[in-house]
């Protein structure tokens, strides 16, 4: 079934990554009328083809202008793929109003779920505290403003998107989308690895947009504990560097860690494979089903620093997990593979 290009596609309105500008572009790419409106503009330097900034606005001209662009999308558009669980308008507990608008008019929605709209960050709060050896009682996995979002949701929407199989457990009846790469841009450029530079210290890359999900502290405590053992690692941090400064340094690293508490790889591993890196990450045995064969280095903080060391040893085994992370990527994470995707459940709602 093959989408008419007839029809308008807004991707909106919380940007995660570049993913709703990359594929935004994607469709134009193909002759699609696609744009990209983001509420939000951060640090990170992701430009939209429309940024609606409401930082510096009180509240209630934040709701006239979001409603104002609720009006104009719904006669611009015919459909709506909606990010991090947020829809165009909505006052306070009354969440998404508009959703049953723009079902009246006729337009398509889908809501594409990243993982914290859905996911409460005490859960992960949880997740570190249980990990450290604290006695601590399990919180809901999402927040009751999250739990009534959710049912808006399955009650508006043609479909439901999960860009991570953790997620569903929360949102089972969802379509698995993950997080779009661009190869083109994400390629190897110049590799700088202890292969040819023996001398050096390993470099051991972990980029956390917040160390509290991520586990930082179990990570820093592993590479200190190779240091303790005398060997030549070095952790590169990465944090607030906007987003077009952080491939070189990305490159010039041996082997990344992503997160080490919840169960499922981010964006930041997919291009790290992409630049043919190996990657450490925590993965839930129930979801690896979703992925057999997926080319990630699988540790906890348990058996953190025994991987890490693996790895440090043996410069053929980051060059084998580079080579097949590369070609992972290029069958489950290129844009133009996600996009045939989205087209796919697009013309199914027609």
């Amino acid at each position: 079934m093959t989408l008419d290009k007839k029809h308008r596609i807004l991707i909106s309105p919380e940007e995660i990554g570049g993913q709703m500008q990359l594929m935004a572009q994607e469709l134009r790419r193909r002759g699609y009328y696609a744009t990209s409106a983001s509420y939000s503009q951060n640090w990170m330097g992701y430009v939209n083809d429309i940024s609606i900034d409401l930082r510096t606005v009180g509240r209630i001209r934040k709701w006239y202008r979001k409603f104002l662009f609720t009006v104009w999308a719904a006669e611009q558009y015919d459909i709506f793929h909606f990010f991090w669980g947020s829809s165009l308008f909505g006052l306070g507990r009354f969440q998404h109003l508009d959703l049953s608008f723009l079902r009246r008019l006729g337009k398509k929605i889908f809501v594409h779920f990243r993982g914290l709209d859905i996911v409460d960050l005490a859960y992960f709060d949880y997740l570190r505290a249980k990990t450290a050896g604290d006695s601590v009682a399990e919180p809901p996995v999402s927040r009751p403003d999250q739990i009534r979002s959710l049912r808006l949701w399955r009650r508006y929407a043609h479909r439901l998107l999960v860009s991570e199989p953790d997620l569903l457990l929360i949102v089972p009846e969802a379509v698995m989308i993950q997080q779009a790469i661009d190869l083109d841009y994400w390629k190897p450029g110049q590799q700088l690895s202890v292969l040819k530079y023996p001398g050096g210290p390993v470099r051991i890359l972990h980029a956390p947009t917040l160390r509290r999900k991520k586990g930082t502290e179990f990570v820093m405590q592993s590479i200190n504990e190779l240091k303790q053992q005398n060997y030549k690692v070095e952790l590169v941090l990465v944090e607030n560097i906007p987003a077009s400064q952080v491939k070189d340094l990305y490159e010039t690293c041996d082997l990344a860690i992503d997160q080490v508490l919840y169960g499922w790889h981010g964006k930041f591993s997919a291009e790290l494979m992409a630049l043919g890196k190996p990657v450490i990450c925590y993965l839930d045995d129930e979801l690896v089903q979703y992925r057999p064969g997926l080319p990630i280095v699988n540790a906890d903080p348990r058996d953190l620093t025994e991987k890490i060391r693996e790895l440090v040893e043996n410069p053929e085994l980051r060059h084998d997990l580079g080579i097949r992370g590369q070609a992972y990527v290029r069958k489950y994470h290129d844009v133009r593979g996600i996009i045939d995707d989205c087209l796919r459940i697009y013309a199914e709602s027609y």
